[in-house]
């Protein structure tokens, strides 16, 4: 009998444990699951009251320009809650973005919303902790971290001055670092009333003002591609320096025609006079000799066809750079087509500036970035980035080469209209055609001074015509603002 009892209490230990223990592992494999598919979309949610709450605690940082003006800050209500506030209303819309508890962040207010918070960001965990011990001892209402961008509000006021009534976009970049100048995108739109305006920016399919054109859209850039197609014929097309080709204004290639502006037959044409005068002739012969992988291949490097990782635009925001596909590998009309940006050609300003960029900065392509800096409450700076070489474009020479060619664009070619007093512009202008929207799209890329270059910048005008009109002169009022500071 008592063996009979102490088998039954050896079975119900037993049942016990594996009772126990399928409880403790069901638990192990719902917070596994909560945390990798539940967890995140809590935490992300703006509507969440905890968070809401928590962030509440922290006062949130101000954002501010490379001059020390306020972008937007935070304030105290009556009741305790906070109230953000954008001083300079739309301008900045498309790069800081908005805060909502309803639809979310964008921008640098969702990039940077941890140092906003002023969340350590780990490199600084004892000066974290002694502030946090001030601000108690002071019974300070605790603050977050300012983030100061590298964008001038001058610049950003002529950018979108210059782009009037149209839709399009504008960036300016220092070549010689990444650091963005400047960066609009237009329709824009109000980030101060975005709870009340959400939905109707977010149907609006036909000017789609929430949408990034700088470093989101995406268009044909033309004849500013062509600049890619030089560097590529001088990479692989040998002793293209001393060649010409006889133009007659009319590329035909079996039952495609590639015709020059207003069908100029320009005669025997070198690289430089070609640059200069944007002959499609000289361009679409050059895309039939390179072939689709030479171009492409040059192209990636300028980063079409690149995704830049996070770590890289740890401080600038999402880039979609260009693209550059090929439907028939062995249409030589496609090649002709893709080499002056056209087919299947697709890119924005931001991807653009950076080949202007590339041309400027003798052959080598900068991480693009938009934060200067990160300071704590207190004025330290706390995270600022380094200049890094994001890609290398093309050789010293070569980028010699197309800075005199470009120069000459602006000098007597078709971006006279970008032209300053005073200052040497080297410069590329683009009718892009977009038969999907059948449009035209303007475009102008460039930099300045040539021999020294300080700036670099990249405008489309959707639906603008000809680059070296609407583009170029866009270019020149930007360029004005900046020399005139």
């Amino acid at each position: 009998m008592k063996n009979q009892d102490n088998m039954n209490l050896t079975k119900n230990i037993k049942s016990l444990v594996f009772f126990f223990t399928l409880c403790f592992f069901s638990i192990i494999v719902y917070l596994t699951y909560f945390n990798l598919y539940v967890g995140d979309k809590i935490l992300d949610d703006p509507s969440n009251k905890r968070i809401r709450a928590e962030e509440n605690k922290v006062l949130r940082g101000s954002i501010l320009d490379k001059n020390g003006n306020v972008i937007a800050h935070s304030e105290r209500t009556s009741n305790g809650s906070q109230k953000r506030i954008y001083d300079q209303g739309e301008l900045f819309s498309h790069i800081v973005g908005y805060n909502s508890y309803v639809y979310g962040k964008s921008g640098i207010e969702n990039t940077f919303n941890d140092n906003l918070q002023g969340k350590s960001s780990g490199h600084d965990i004892f000066g974290s902790i002694f502030r946090s011990l001030k601000e108690s001892i002071k019974k300070d209402d605790k603050k977050g971290n300012d983030v100061v961008l590298t964008l001038d509000d001058s610049l950003q006021k002529t950018s979108l001055s210059a782009l009037g009534d149209d839709k399009g976009a504008i960036v300016t970049m220092n070549p010689k670092t990444g650091e963005i100048l400047s960066m609009v995108s237009a329709p824009i739109f109000d980030p101060q009333n975005i709870d009340k305006k959400f939905k109707t920016y977010n149907k609006d399919e036909k000017d789609t003002p929430l949408i990034n054109r700088a470093s989101q859209g995406y268009y044909p850039p033309g004849s500013v591609f062509k600049i890619v197609t030089a560097a590529a014929a001088y990479e692989h097309i040998p002793n293209i320096a001393n060649s010409s080709i006889d133009c007659d204004g009319r590329l035909t290639i079996g039952n495609y025609t590639l015709k020059d502006y207003h069908g100029t037959a320009h005669g025997a044409i070198s690289m430089a006079e070609a640059i200069k005068k944007s002959c499609n002739y000289f361009f679409g012969t050059l895309g039939m000799k390179l072939g689709f992988d030479n171009l492409i291949s040059t192209a990636e490097k300028f980063m079409f066809n690149k995704s830049v990782s996070e770590d890289m635009l740890r401080y600038s925001i999402p880039i979609k750079t260009g693209s550059i596909k090929v439907d028939d590998p062995k249409s030589k009309s496609y090649m002709a087509q893709d080499a002056i940006g056209q087919h299947n050609v697709a890119a924005n300003p931001m991807q653009m500036v950076m080949v202007a960029s590339a041309v400027a900065n003798k052959g080598k392509v900068m991480t693009p970035y938009v934060v200067k800096e990160v300071k704590d409450r207190y004025g330290k700076v706390v995270d600022k980035p380094t200049p890094k070489v994001l890609s290398e474009a093309m050789p010293e020479n070569v980028a010699s080469k197309l800075s005199n060619y470009m120069v000459g664009v602006v000098d007597d070619g078709t971006g006279t209209n970008a032209k300053i007093r005073g200052i040497e512009i080297a410069g590329k202008t683009g009718s892009a055609e977009d038969a999907s929207k059948n449009a035209t799209h303007a475009w102008f890329i460039g930099f300045a001074p040539a021999n020294d270059p300080q700036i670099a910048i990249a405008i489309v005008v959707e639906n603008g015509g000809v680059g070296g009109k609407r583009a170029a002169s866009a270019a020149k009022k930007v360029l004005e603002t900046y020399f005139n500071k």
